[in-house]
């Protein structure tokens, strides 16, 4: 039943790190955990919402909530995490930091885009994981869920950095995966498609409404506590989980095409979700 509370592994108390949690997904996995009686470290860049966020949860669940404000997508993280972990006994890292990147041409786009999104996809989550994995191992098991996207199994016109930076979490991942078990400690690579969130909407992704056919230039989001509750039913279950059955007949998809037509399948989608020409203006056929 969606509405009963997650029996949680021990292993990942008595705190779970969140990163990313004032809204959307990771909100949704604050709450379920909070609801399973772990203790809360939640980070993101904004103090109002994390304040917010914190309130809320304190006020349903009996456990403590800590809030600390960082940006991902800066440099200087690894000179903040005494600050932010405060000698707390971490059981569970869940990354799942976002930003608006929106859809657009590489080559149109400021280089300082780019390269926040590496570090706000590549750098920061291998700082992070290092980290506290060390920390997990001494302690004898934990666990680490690394979000990802649909956009990691294909290049993808309009959204090229930010496909590429999913992808590297993707393979992170899975090599975490095989490499920690051994220490005990379960890696999962949780992969979200469209999800009903703030940030998507403030992107400017275009959804369907709800009651739309499913079909050819339909996207319907899931939402965001059920993606959540994915994750954590199959963290220590498998090193790769696709949430939402749609989702995963589409990745099946995606893996058996030819690469030439999974790229162009990517980018007529990102060009649906994100209002763009397709084929984009000047794009030769093949």
């Amino acid at each position: 039943m969606q509405n009963e509370t997650l029996k949680i592994n021990p292993k990942y108390g008595p705190w779970a790190m969140i990163i990313g949690a004032s809204e959307g997904i990771g909100r949704s996995f604050a709450e379920q955990l909070a609801a399973a009686r772990i203790n809360l470290i939640l980070v993101a860049r904004r103090q109002d919402a994390l304040d917010q966020a914190a309130a809320e949860i304190r006020a349903r669940h009996a456990i403590e909530v800590d809030v600390h404000v960082a940006d991902m997508a800066a440099l200087g993280l690894e000179g903040q995490l005494d600050r932010i972990i405060g000698g707390r006994d971490i059981g569970l890292l869940i990354y799942n930091a976002g930003a608006v990147h929106g859809a657009n041409s590489f080559l149109d786009d400021p280089l300082d885009k780019a390269l926040g999104l590496v570090k706000l996809n590549c750098i920061s989550p291998l700082t992070l994981i290092h980290r506290l994995g060390r920390s997990m191992r001494a302690r004898g098991g934990g666990g680490v869920i690394l979000m990802s996207s649909l956009s990691a199994l294909a290049g993808s016109p309009y959204v090229a950095t930010y496909a590429a930076t999913k992808s590297f979490d993707l393979i992170l991942g899975e090599g975490l995966w095989g490499e920690m078990s051994a220490d005990n400690i379960d890696v999962l690579c949780l992969i979200a498609g469209a999800t009903m969130t703030p940030s998507m909407e403030r992107s400017g992704m275009r959804f369907s409404p709800p009651g739309t056919p499913p079909g050819p230039g339909t996207f319907i989001p899931m939402a965001s506590g059920d993606v959540a509750r994915e994750g954590l039913e199959n963290l220590g279950r498998h090193p790769v989980w696709v949430a939402g059955e749609g989702n995963r007949q589409a990745a099946e998809g995606i893996r058996q095409a030819p690469r030439d037509a999974a790229i162009q399948g990517m980018g007529s989608a990102a060009a649906g979700l994100y209002g763009k020409p397709w084929p984009m203006v000047g794009q030769s056929s093949r």
